[in-house]
């Protein structure tokens, strides 16, 4: 294993100038940290960070590239660091010249920061270039996430902010708190759970699809796969090909299905309040009822259950 460096910082104060700025400005000082990791092997990538924006992206195999960016700001870390600028820079100093970030048994592990301290008033985002064929894991309390071009699997989650994720060729599983979720040209299974936010999918292999949302929209494509969806409100839209049973659950919301000209399924589909229209050669089992729609489409096959609580159902 083969490490290099080459840091730098600046210092940023936040003096008090009469007439200009509030006797409480806080001071801060910022920094930054390269490193540059050979490896002869696949590795497992474990990154975190309490607060900051995390992107990680495919490059040359066998070589890792890191470059964090760190800040720290006054308030609570005036009475822990001390009480002026140079305090402030001397913690970043030290992370500049001892950056969290250890290769050990072929883990790859990057800002696991285990001083409390530092998440209150400070940030570090990371910017990675890893190998192809990496496996991901990445977490940030506070932060948005951009990973792309990795065979995955990829494991993301952040307290509040977007997440991102492009061309993984393997499973995904991706949460967030606060913060939509965008997956384009997944290749295998996904499964996303947001507590306030829109999930957006694109699929370009098979897999099975779970999604829930505590507040925001589904838009998933190309699915192959078993699919669950469950909104506590927002909207769901999907297409795809059933090859197991499809589940979507929303308290408020219309739901819209596109399905292959050709498919068979069995159909149950409920609406509290809302009209259900189907484009499909329905058989409907037991009575026919504005707000709910039992039957078999081509003589039947995986099932396809939606339930709104208000909204609109549409099967094309």
């Amino acid at each position: 294993m083969t490490v290099t460096s080459k840091f730098g910082s600046l210092l940023m104060c936040g003096a008090l100038l009469a007439g200009f700025w509030p006797a409480h400005a806080q001071a801060a000082a910022t920094g930054s940290f390269q490193r540059s990791i050979s490896i002869d092997e696949a590795i497992l990538l474990d990154v975190s960070t309490s607060s900051g924006a995390i992107s990680i992206r495919a490059g040359a195999p066998g070589q890792v590239e890191i470059t964090g960016h760190i800040k720290v700001r006054g308030g609570s870390f005036l009475g822990l660091f001390g009480s002026s600028s140079d305090d402030l820079q001397a913690y970043v100093d030290r992370f500049e010249s001892e950056p969290p970030v250890i290769l050990e048994d072929g883990r790859l592990k990057i800002g696991h920061v285990k001083d409390r301290r530092f998440g209150r008033n400070a940030s570090i985002s990371y910017e990675i270039v890893i190998p192809l064929n990496t496996e991901v894991k990445s977490h940030t309390g506070s932060g948005s996430q951009e990973i792309s071009g990795v065979s995955g699997p990829v494991e993301a989650g952040t307290g509040s902010g977007r997440l991102k994720l492009t061309d993984i060729g393997g499973a995904v599983s991706a949460r967030s708190g606060s913060g939509s979720i965008i997956a384009e040209g997944i290749a295998g299974s996904f499964e996303a759970h947001s507590g306030s936010g829109k999930v957006r999918l694109t699929q370009t292999a098979p897999g099975d699809v779970v999604v829930t949302t505590g507040s925001g929209s589904s838009e998933l494509h190309g699915i192959v796969g078993a699919l669950r969806v469950k909104a506590g409100s927002g909207r769901i839209v999907v297409d795809g090909q059933q090859t197991g049973s499809w589940n979507l659950d929303t308290g408020s919301g219309s739901v819209r299905v596109s399905l292959p000209v050709d498919a068979a399924f069995e159909l149950d589909a409920e609406s509290g309040s809302g009209s259900i229209d189907i484009e499909h050669p329905l058989t409907v089992e037991g009575r026919i009822s504005k707000r709910h729609l039992r039957g078999n489409v081509r003589g039947g096959g995986e099932l396809l259950a939606i339930d709104t609580g208000s909204g609109s159902i549409r099967i094309e």
